[in-house]
């Protein structure tokens, strides 16, 4: 019975998307014109499939062959994930309940899109009210496409919790739960209330940078590099103890052998960083020996910077802000960086430093990356792929020397 159920519903499906397309969708030959009347066909069956599903999971016809739960069968029988496999049972239930939105988009008046921009915000404490006023809702966010559906649904249910009893407010929910994969990057997931995500989006969106057609990251990567630049900003800027501008901002140990070496070394924490980094932490910060015997620490030296700050205000005079090609970040986001790496004997000097910020000073030290200085004041960049790109000084050809 429920075979020949979720058959039949499939077999509608079909139907719908030849009517759509007649001979074109034997022939696989779909033009640009149909493809809206395709998806659409395509999300009406959607929708008509997730309420076959929900009828049968509240008879529990399901149970037939033993599986426990709806979602097990479809699993069985549709070789679905658990995650697709729970989404179209609750996707289902939503329907079931509602019919107003079910109706919607059993006819294209919702798209599946508009459906769950609904389903995000009927929580239980609007439902009541969401029965009143489905049916305006849904002529209202009916016309509009789905990040405005999402921002009018957010506006309904900012009143609908307005007008209803509601408990005590709780602490809103904010987890960030992360671990260090076996290369050394952080993995994890997040989860933002919506003024968190309101503080994070706008961060994010002034820190994000768009260094011209040569830039070819993704926009999720763009995203992480704006995250990077936020987080690097903040250790070098906060108010909190520390040195002059809060440096070091990551506190790196290093054996004194490693120094002209391997380079190995790790946060305070333990945890260890790569070659580059170590190396482009090195370069502006500051440095103070402790004498160990074991791990006993026997003698701890004087704190030493490795670019002084009169020094760096010299260069930050001459540079005004990070001299990557096409990146405009200003003083405070900047490292001093050594042309000639501080640890390849590189002069502490106004005409071998050079201002960048955080996220490009880390670029420079990856293998590949190739860094001049002229005597005009124009950096000369070039990429690992040979391609060479300039930037001028702010102040045209006139330079500081030491």
């Amino acid at each position: 019975m429920l075979q020949f159920g979720i058959e039949h519903v499939y077999d509608m499906h079909m139907t719908g998307l030849d009517e759509a397309l007649g001979e074109q969708c034997v022939h696989d030959l779909v033009s640009i014109d149909d493809l809206a009347d395709l998806w659409a066909a395509h999300e009406r069956a959607s929708a008509r499939l997730a309420l076959a599903v929900a009828r049968f999971d509240s008879t529990r016809e399901y149970a037939a062959d033993g599986s426990v739960t709806m979602a097990a069968w479809l699993r069985h029988h549709c070789r679905m994930s658990d995650r697709d496999a729970a989404g179209l049972v609750a996707r289902g239930r939503f329907l079931r309940d509602h019919e107003v939105v079910a109706s919607a988009a059993v006819n294209s008046t919702l798209s599946a899109g508009q459906v769950q921009a609904v389903r995000n915000n009927v929580t239980r404490a609007v439902e009541v009210v969401f029965e009143e006023h489905a049916t305006e809702l849904i002529a209202i966010i009916a016309p509009l496409d789905v990040r405005s559906s999402e921002r009018a649904c957010r506006v309904w249910r900012h009143h609908a919790e307005a007008i209803t009893e509601q408990p005590e407010p709780v602490v809103p929910e904010r987890q960030i739960v992360s671990s260090r994969a076996c290369d050394g990057s952080l993995i994890g997931r997040f989860v933002f209330d919506d003024t968190l995500a309101a503080e994070y989006q706008q961060a994010v969106g002034t820190a994000s940078t768009w260094e011209g057609p040569d830039d070819t990251r993704s926009a999720s990567t763009r995203e992480a590099d704006a995250v990077f630049d936020v987080l690097s900003f903040y250790n070098a800027n906060h108010t909190k103890t520390g040195t002059p501008r809060h440096r070091p901002h990551v506190e790196v140990s290093i054996n004194a052998d490693d120094l002209t070496s391997t380079l190995c070394s790790g946060t305070s924490s333990g945890e260890p960083l790569g070659f580059a980094s170590t190396e482009a932490f090195m370069c502006d910060s500051t440095i103070q020996r402790f004498v160990t015997n074991g791990s006993v620490p026997t003698d701890i030296g004087r704190a030493t910077r490795t670019v002084p700050l009169d020094m760096f205000r010299a260069v930050a005079k001459r540079d005004g802000g990070c001299r990557h090609p096409g990146c405009n970040r200003k003083v405070a986001w900047c490292d001093a960086h050594h042309i000639k790496f501080w640890r390849h004997g590189g002069p502490t000097s106004v005409d071998n430093l050079l201002l960048l910020c955080a996220r490009h000073h880390h670029l420079i030290h990856r293998p590949g990356w190739h860094l001049k200085l002229l005597p005009d004041g124009t950096v000369e960049l070039t990429n690992p792929n040979g391609h060479t790109q300039t930037s001028q000084t702010p102040l045209g050809t006139t330079r500081l020397q030491t």
